[in-house]
């Protein structure tokens, strides 16, 4: 959990400012049906300006050590793996 804390604060624009809520480890199937060790949750922080960013999804995946944060574009890659393998 803490690597994956470390991983998507790292991309937040204010990495200092990110409070994780809802954060579940479980293996998921990805949309081959292969499991895959995953963390989803919810993160929220600031901008570089000083604004309150609100609270976005996101999905890390444990071997990979890989991070997506769901930036709101439906479309997205982040957005497209977050509701395939944590909804």
């Amino acid at each position: 959990m803490d690597k994956a804390r470390v991983t998507i604060a790292a991309k937040m624009e204010d990495a200092g400012s990110a409070e994780f809520s809802d954060m579940k480890r479980a293996m998921r199937l990805n949309v081959f049906g292969r499991p895959v060790d995953t963390i989803c949750g919810r993160v929220k922080g600031r901008s570089a300006s000083g604004g309150e960013i609100g609270e976005r999804p996101f999905l890390y995946l444990v071997k990979e050590d890989e991070a997506y944060v769901v930036d709101g574009k439906s479309g997205s890659a982040a957005s497209t793996a977050y509701r395939n393998i944590c909804n």
